[in-house]
C-alpha cells in the first residue's frame, strides 16, 4: 500500500533563518526510524494548494505555466498521466480523499482524469469528524484514512492520495487554548497568528503518532510519503522579521526560504520485513522540489517506472530543485530563469530545462492520439 499525505501548510520554521521556538513542534516526525527526510520547493505561497497536488502528482511543473494558473481547472481537461495512473496500472486501487469541499479547486473533475478511482470529500466522511482550529482535524483525518484501510479490498493495494485542511489559513481565530501555543523566542517577532500556527502544526506531529502506530500494526506492507503543500501566508511578514529586509531586497537563496516545505517517506515493519529497506534506493533526498517527489516514492517501492518517470530521474541529476521562482543546479547554486550561464553545471541545467518544458507540453497539451 501507498498512503501520500499533503499536509496543509505544514512548514518547517525550527529551520528557517535564526528563529527558536519554545517547544518543537515536530517531535514525534524526526523520531521516527526507518525514514527518509528532507526538504522540497513548493511553487506556491500561502495559498495554491492545488498546484502543489498538480506537481506531486503529474512530475510536472509550475515553472513553465503562466503564474498564478490553476491546472485542475485550465489544463488536466482530460486523461493526465500521473501516480495514480501509474500505480492504478501496477493493480492498486486508486482513491483521493480531502475533508473539505467536494468540488474546491475542482478536484471532483480533476482526480478523476488523473487516474483515480474514486474521491471522498468531507460530506462522505465514515468516521466522526472532529474539529481543531476551525477546521476538519488531522485526528479525524488520519481515522479516516485507517477506515479506508479496514474496508478496502481484500489482497488488493491500496494507493491512497489525502490532502489535509486542520492547518489552513488564517491563523487569528483564537480557537487554540493557551496551555497549547508555542512561541517564537525573539522579542522582536511576536504574533498571535504564527503561536495559532505552530499550535496547530504541533497537534499534526501528534496525531502521526496514532496513525504511524496504526499502520505499523498492520500486516500488509505500507510506504508514506507527507508533506507540506506551502507555507501560511504570514510568512511573508516572518521573513522581513527573520531576514532584516523586505522580500523584494532578497536574493534567489533568501527567496526559495519562503517555498521550502519538509517531507518524509517511511515504511511500515510489514514492508521492512518483506522487502527490506527500501528507503536505501532513495537517493540525493535532502533537497529536491514536488515534482520529483512522487519520483522519490516509486524509488523506494521498487515497482516498475514508466517512461516519464525514468526521465524525471534522470533529469534530477542536472536539475535537482526548480519551481516558480527558478532552479538550483548539480553543484547547488540557485539560478533566476534568464540569468546568463556562467558554469558547466548551470549550462547541463539550462539544457535539461528545455527538455523538460518539451516533454512537458507534450503531456499537456499535444494531441493526446499523437502522441
Amino acid at each position: 500500500n501507498i498512503v501520500a499525505i499533503m499536509n496543509e501548510s505544514w512548514a518547517d520554521f525550527e529551520d528557517y533563518g535564526n528563529l527558536t521556538l519554545s517547544a518543537s513542534v515536530t517531535n514525534y516526525i524526526r523520531s521516527l526510524d526507518n525514514a527518509v527526510y528532507g526538504h522540497a520547493y513548493t511553487s506556491v505561497f500561502g495559498a495554491g494548494t492545488s498546484a502543489s497536488e498538480f506537481e506531486f502528482l503529474t512530475g510536472n511543473s509550475m515553472a513553465f505555466l503562466p503564474s498564478g494558473s490553476i491546472p485542475y481547472q485550465q489544463y488536466v481537461l482530460g486523461p493526465t498521466a500521473s501516480l495514480a495512473s501509474i500505480l492504478k496500472a501496477e493493480g492498486c486501487s486508486t482513491l483521493a480523499f480531502h475533508p473539505g469541499e467536494r468540488a474546491s479547486w475542482q478536484r471532483d473533475r480533476a482526480y478523476p482524469r488523473l487516474g483515480f478511482d474514486s474521491y471522498k470529500c468531507g460530506d462522505d466522511m465514515d468516521v466522526p469528524q472532529t474539529f481543531e482550529h476551525g477546521y476538519v482535524s488531522d485526528d479525524s483525518d488520519f481515522r479516516q484514512v485507517i477506515w479506508e484501510f479496514e474496508h478496502k479490498q481484500e489482497g488488493t493495494p491500496l494507493f491512497l492520495f489525502n490532502v489535509t485542511i486542520q492547518n489552513h489559513g488564517g491563523y487569528d481565530t483564537g480557537l487554540v487554548p493557551a496551555a497549547d501555543a508555542v512561541h517564537l523566542e525573539s522579542d522582536e517577532v511576536e504574533n498571535p497568528e504564527v503561536d495559532e500556527f505552530l499550535a496547530a502544526i504541533r497537534r499534526s506531529d501528534e496525531d502521526l503518532r496514532w496513525l504511524v502506530d496504526e499502520l505499523n500494526a498492520r500486516n500488509e506492507p505500507t510506504i508514506v510519503v507527507f508533506f507540506g503543500d506551502h507555507q501560511p501566508g504570514f510568512a511573508d511578514w516572518l521573513f522581513e522579521e527573520t531576514f532584516g529586509k523586505p522580500v523584494e531586497d532578497a536574493g534567489l537563496e533568501e527567496v526559495q526560504a519562503r517555498y521550502r516545505t519538509p517531507y518524509f517517506i517511511w515504511a511500515n515493519g510489514a514492508a521492512r520485513g518483506k522487502y527490506g529497506d527500501t528507503l536505501t534506493r532513495i537517493e540525493d533526498a535532502d533537497i529536491t522540489s514536488l515534482n520529483y517527489l512522487s519520483n522519490l516514492l516509486l524509488d523506494a517501492t521498487g515497482l516498475p517506472r514508466d517512461s516519464r518517470a525514468l526521465y524525471r530521474s534522470a533529469l534530477r541529476q542536472a536539475l535537482p530543485a526548480v519551481n516558480l521562482n527558478g532552479y538550483r543546479d548539480a553543484e547547488g547554486t540557485w539560478h533566476w530563469f534568464g540569468e546568463a550561464v556562467e558554469t558547466d553545471a548551470q549550462q547541463k541545467a539550462e539544457d535539461a530545462l528545455k527538455s523538460y518544458a518539451i516533454v512537458q507540453y507534450d503531456q499537456l497539451f499535444k494531441d493526446r492520439s499523437n502522441r
